[in-house]
Order: structure tokens, then C-alpha cells, then sequence
């Protein structure tokens, strides 16, 4: 499925780039655009796209809080690690695609001092997770604020 949607990508690409705007309605060309990023999208769910279904049946207890979200790795030079973000009674887990869904990071949250909405990555927003320890883990969400509100309440904390 993957091969099938990277090659329609290629095909909707070319065509828009090298197919001159005149040789046909210019509906159809905007809506080759359209189309594209609709693609686009799928794409971008059947890879990274982790399930809530997926993760609950691999958790024990109660999950409090769940998000799409990306955490950003050690070291600068590797790509984000994109997946479902949880919440349960007693720890912070990210699982990522696969089969089964695969636990890539947990943190307990007796682990944590505080949590802080920033500029993570670039100009890319999101929020820190500070440690009792000094240390930090970080993550990008396109809608830092309104989900570092909904994390807080779901851990009982006061907000800021």
C-alpha cells in the first residue's frame, strides 16, 4: 500500500510540475493540487499513524490522556520519533507504528518535575518534560498549548 500511494505521489507531482497549466482546464490542474496533498496525508498516516485501539490492548490499567505527537531525539542528526503519546496512572509512554504497536519511550511520572510549553525544535512548538534529575525530554505537537493543557488536567496538576 505504501509503494502503491509513493508512486501515486511521484505520478501527481510530476504531472503538476511538468504537465504545462494550458493543456488542461485549470480546474483539473488546481485540483491535482488538491489531490496531492490529500495523498500526502494518507501517506502520512499509514506510516506514522498509531491507533488508540492499537496501544490499549497492549497497556495494562487505564489510560488517562492519548495524542499524536513527535519526540525529539538525542542527538540533533536523527529524525523525529513520531507516534501515540499516553498517559496512564503511573507513567508517560510513546509507541510508535508497527505490529503490534512497539513501546519506543516511557518515563515514570514520579520521574517528573515539571512540564513547560517552549520552542522545541527550530521554530517548532511543543513542550518539555523536566526531570527530578536535570535532564529533559522534549516533544513537537502542532497544538502545543491547547494539548499542554489537556496533559496537566489529565495528571491532576495545577496549570501555570
Amino acid at each position: 500500500m505504501k509503494v502503491l500511494i509513493r508512486l501515486l505521489m511521484l505520478a501527481l507531482f510530476a504531472t503538476v510540475i511538468f504537465i504545462p497549466r494550458g493543456m488542461i482546464p485549470m480546474w483539473a490542474y488546481w485540483s491535482l493540487f488538491i489531490l496531492l496533498f490529500f495523498v500526502l496525508f494518507l501517506y502520512y498516516r499509514i506510516e506514522y499513524g498509531v491507533s488508540l485501539r492499537a496501544v490499549s490492548s497492549l497497556v495494562q490499567g487505564k489510560i488517562r490522556y492519548s495524542c499524536f505527537i513527535a519526540k525529539v531525539p538525542p542527538m540533533s542528526s536523527e529524525d523525529l520519533i513520531r507516534g501515540r503519546f499516553i498517559v496512564t496512572d503511573d507513567a508517560f509512554e510513546l509507541y510508535q507504528k508497527g505490529s503490534p504497536a512497539r513501546l519506543v519511550w516511557s518515563r515514570s511520572i514520579d520521574e517528573v518535575e515539571s512540564i513547560e510549553t517552549a520552542k522545541v525544535v527550530g521554530l517548532r512548538n511543543g513542550f518539555h518534560i523536566n526531570l527530578k534529575d536535570g535532564n529533559r525530554d522534549s516533544f513537537v505537537v502542532f497544538r502545543h498549548e491547547k494539548i499542554y493543557a489537556e496533559l496537566i488536567e489529565a495528571l491532576g496538576w495545577k496549570a501555570d
